[in-house]
Formats: structure tokens, C-alpha cells, sequence
């Protein structure tokens, strides 16, 4: 399979593994561009980890962008192992002991997809994991198919700016620049950058929990921009306090390869030998692990998925090898 550079003329089929079409795949009419992608996320998610009673209750649900999932290790907690919470308020007033890990998927990101993706996580760590849902839909697919995700991308942007100002040209404009401006501008910037992100948004105030210790986060395809974003976020309007616990978390990219902010050091990448929608929407100056054989989804009922397990088992030998 030839996979596209990103100055050629792009076709979205391109990036269909051999034995899909676009036409084999019978993805939904774009009618209405909020539409949650169930189809979609069926394809590319490990969908087959979740039982029936939890399928059914997902289908049920209103798919708010931003709202968590917490998933359950299978059957942990009988047939339906998975609670919602509307926003973070209400997943912090809950009672219980705090999350420590969390995900987000990408593609079509209904409660399925997220759900799916996060059980994967849960069955590894043998942990409950939080599923922040980014509602991304069918426009959002395409558009990771035209290698474009301009609208998150130009905010983060906008924050790596700012970060890399406040790391070096801050220094040498302090005395002339009123502190409490320059503060109110950062934190304008970063409100700026995550309006109409939801799912970042809620990232961001997890990640300014004090009691909370976070200790995994996942991301698969745009998801992984949405983890980058609220990461960028914290490291220019963040409490610093907030900004280096979070250096100890443990970022697991799938599907693309983003850039984080100085400090990140345990982040390990991934992406797949023949992932054309990776490709296009990476970062690959950036240090990442290839998974040969593996296109872009991480259904294993598929032929050419990226297994989540090995990756998180990989990502296990090389977390250790940092220590």
C-alpha cells in the first residue's frame, strides 16, 4: 500500500486498507453534522469488548460532548460495567475513590467508540478508566482524511505560541510588560483554545484536581490531539503545581503522533505501518513507535487493527526502561 505524502493530492479512499471501500465500508449520508457516527465507531473500535446489556445502554444515551464514561474492567461489575456523568462536576461530587485513568477516542466518537476504547484500557490496568467522550462526527472523519484538523490544530497552536514565549521571551520583556496583562492574556488564549473542545475542557480541569493523581492517559487519532491541547493549556494557564504532577503521567498516543509541551518525558507514540489518516495528521518529527501491519482502526475483529493490548504491554517494557 503506498501511503500519501502530505503535499499530495489526497483521496479518502487512499487511506482504506485493502480489503475496505468507501463504498464496502456503507458509511452513513452526512446530513446533519452532529450526528454521532455509531457505525463508525463499530469499525474502527473493539466494540466486541463490550457485552450486549452495555451496547443497548450506550444506544440509549445522549451523547454529550465532554461528558465521561466511566468504563469498568469486563464484567466487573456484571453485564453493565459502565456509569455516565454528564460533566466533571458530577463525576467529582460522586462518591468513591478517584480516577486515575482515562481516554479518548477519535474517528466517529459516539459513546461507543469511547466506551470501547476505554474498556480496552480498563481490562489492562484492571482499573476503572474515565472515557471523556469528544463527539467528534462524520465532517471530522472526512476531514482527517484530507489531513486536516484545522480547527483544534490552530488553537493549539495558538498555545504552543504562548508557551514557547513565556519560555523564552518573557525573560527578556518582563520589566517592560505588566505581569498581571501578561497573565490575563495567557489565560484568554487558553479559554480561546478550548471553547468548543469539550472534551478538552473537561481534560483540563481533571488535570487541575489537586487530590487527583493521574497516572494513564490514552488517545487514539484525534483524541490524541484533544489530550495534546488540554496538556498545552495547562502548561500556559495551569497552576504550576498542576503542570508538574501532571509531567508524571504516562500520554499513549495511538493513531497519531502529537507534540506536548517541555517536560513530557514518559509520553510514548504509536502509529501504525500503513496508517494513511495517522500519517497525515502526525507529528513525525517527533519520536514514535511503528506498529507493523496496522492501519488506522484498533477493532480486532478486523483484519490489519493495532492491538491496544500489545500496545499497552509494549508501552509497559518501555515506561519501565525509563525508570
Amino acid at each position: 500500500m503506498n501511503i500519501p505524502t502530505p503535499q499530495s493530492t489526497v483521496n479518502p479512499s487512499d487511506f482504506l486498507p485493502p480489503f475496505l471501500s468507501m463504498t464496502s465500508v456503507n458509511l452513513p449520508v452526512l446530513t446533519l453534522t452532529k450526528q454521532r457516527n455509531t457505525q463508525i465507531d463499530q469499525l474502527f473500535y473493539d466494540v466486541g469488548a463490550l457485552s450486549k446489556k452495555e451496547r443497548d445502554f450506550l444506544a440509549q444515551e445522549t451523547n454529550l460532548e465532554g461528558s465521561i464514561l466511566v468504563v469498568y474492567p469486563q464484567g466487573s461489575r456484571g453485564d453493565l460495567s459502565i456509569v455516565k456523568y454528564a460533566d466533571y462536576p458530577t463525576l467529582r461530587a460522586a462518591p468513591g475513590q478517584l480516577l486515575r485513568h482515562f481516554s479518548i477516542a477519535g474517528v466517529g466518537s459516539s459513546d461507543f467508540g469511547a466506551a470501547a476504547f476505554a474498556r480496552n484500557l480498563a481490562d489492562h490496568v484492571q482499573k476503572p478508566v474515565g472515557a471523556i467522550v469528544a463527539g467528534y462526527g462524520m465532517t471530522d472523519l472526512l476531514a482527517e482524511g484530507m489531513g486536516g484538523w484545522f480547527f483544534l490544530e490552530a488553537k493549539k497552536q495558538l498555545l504552543q505560541y504562548l508557551h514557547q514565549w513565556r519560555a523564552v521571551g518573557k525573560t527578556l520583556l518582563e520589566p517592560l510588560v505588566d505581569t498581571q496583562a501578561t497573565h490575563a492574556i495567557e489565560t484568554t488564549a487558553s479559554v480561546a483554545a478550548l471553547a468548543g473542545s469539550p472534551d478538552s475542557d473537561t481534560l483540563f480541569r481533571l488535570l487541575q484536581d489537586e487530590e487527583r493523581e493521574i497516572q494513564i492517559l490514552l488517545g487514539h487519532s484525534k483524541g490524541c490531539l484533544s489530550i495534546a491541547t488540554a496538556l498545552e493549556a495547562l502548561a500556559v494557564a495551569g497552576s504550576p503545581a498542576a503542570l508538574q504532577k501532571a509531567k508524571a503521567i504516562r500520554v499513549i498516543t495511538t493513531g497519531a503522533v502529537v507534540e506536548l509541551p517541555d517536560g513530557f518525558d514518559k509520553a510514548i507514540q504509536f502509529l501504525g505501518e500503513w496508517d494513511g489518516f495517522g500519517v497525515m495528521n502526525s507529528r513525525l518529527h517527533t519520536k514514535y513507535e511503528t506498529v507493523a501491519g496496522a492501519w488506522h482502526h484498533v477493532n480486532p475483529a478486523i483484519p490489519l487493527h493495532m492491538s491496544i493490548h500489545d500496545v499497552l504491554v509494549r508501552a509497559d517494557e518501555l515506561g519501565s526502561a525509563l525508570h
